[in-house]
């Protein structure tokens, strides 16, 4: 099956066709690109780029931010001839590139890729050296529901059986995350408080390692973002128990949310691009429109869906509120949690 989560590409279809309405009418389709792309050029400001931009990606190569940000940037490539290098800077949970991105020159030629709520969360777990305030917001590009994965042969078939063996063996079910303090991690203890059981919680460098490792059997559980985990469910590696959300997904639609159960806990990650804070408004401006009509074109739309990404678009002001209501939220969830 490809679980394509049709409901976030709709939404993204709808503002395509509202903003080619407002652009202007009959234009033909071997006309788009090319006026598009002199419209968006008309916003550049002066000399910029002149050189290639890095994107840093705060996880390893192959996981579902870097995927998704090679999907977006490919597509941005197609704009205005720009060219983007994703740059892999993993380490100690994202907060290694997540510094990197935010402590570069302010000149454009660096932005970043975050996750959210990781990227409020590390603050708030142990001192950082980058805050909310050392980011401009470009767009949101990503908001990916997780879900509660198992191996075949774990014996642990439904979400029943997995709460029936978390009440008889408490601590007994180690449940793999991606690194502590990040958003996999915050699901899990999430989860577990309110389901009232005791798990044995496993950080890894990523979603890429939480995945090899549940693969191996080294853990019995993993809570991953569905685009993370969406080639292994579809190839039957391993098994969803569970989603953290508050409908069951169209594609996984044998799959019990844990709503259904009693168990009030929906989460998600949202990835989006930014700057580091002091960035030029026009260039944040153009980034921003650059980056917005690669996400709205077919073939973005089309490489999301094929990879299950489910997208979800806001604009840099929108963005920036959405960050700072995660931050709140996650101050809250941390208390209630005692992380």
């Amino acid at each position: 099956m490809k679980l394509k989560l049709k409901l976030f590409l709709t939404s993204i279809l709808l503002v395509s066709l509202t903003l080619i309405a407002a652009c202007g009418d009959g234009e033909e389709a071997d006309n788009e690109g090319n006026e598009d792309g002199a419209e968006a050029s008309e916003g550049m400001p002066d000399g910029y780029p002149e050189r290639p931009i890095d994107v840093v990606v705060a996880y390893a190569a192959g996981g579902g931010t870097d995927v998704g940000a090679r999907v977006l940037v490919s597509a941005a490539e197609q704009v205005n001839g720009d060219n983007f290098v994703v740059q892999n800077r993993e380490g100690a949970g994202g907060e290694l590139g997540f510094n990197y991105m935010t402590s570069a020159d302010p000149d454009g030629y660096t932005i970043g890729f975050i996750n959210l709520p990781t990227f409020v969360s590390l603050p708030q777990e142990r001192p950082t050296e980058y805050g909310l305030d050392d980011i401009e917001p470009i767009m949101l590009h990503v908001y990916d529901p997780a879900v509660l994965v198992v191996k075949p042969e774990s014996g642990l078939d439904t979400l029943g059986e997995f709460l029936d063996y978390s009440e008889e063996n408490p601590g007994k079910i180690t449940v793999a995350n991606n690194g502590t303090g990040a958003s996999n991690h915050i699901i899990a203890a999430h989860f577990e408080h309110e389901a009232g059981i005791e798990l044995n919680h496993v950080p890894f460098d990523g979603t890429n390692e939480l995945v090899t490792a549940l693969r191996g059997g080294h853990v019995m559980a993993g809570v991953a973002k569905i685009s993370e985990v969406a080639a292994h469910l579809d190839s039957g590696e391993i098994i969803a128990l569970a989603s953290m959300t508050d409908e069951r997904l169209e594609e996984l639609e044998d799959v019990p949310t844990l709503m259904e159960n009693d168990i009030d806990v929906i989460g998600a990650s949202g990835r989006g691009i930014v700057a580091p804070a002091g960035t030029d408004p026009e260039i944040i401006d153009y980034l921003h429109e650059v980056f917005k009509e690669a996400m709205e074109s077919e073939e973005h739309i089309n490489q999301a869906d094929n990879i299950s990404l489910p997208l979800r678009y806001m604009g840099p002001e929108e963005f920036g509120e959405f960050i700072h209501q995660q931050d709140e939220d996650n101050k809250q969830l941390r208390e209630l949690l005692d992380l």
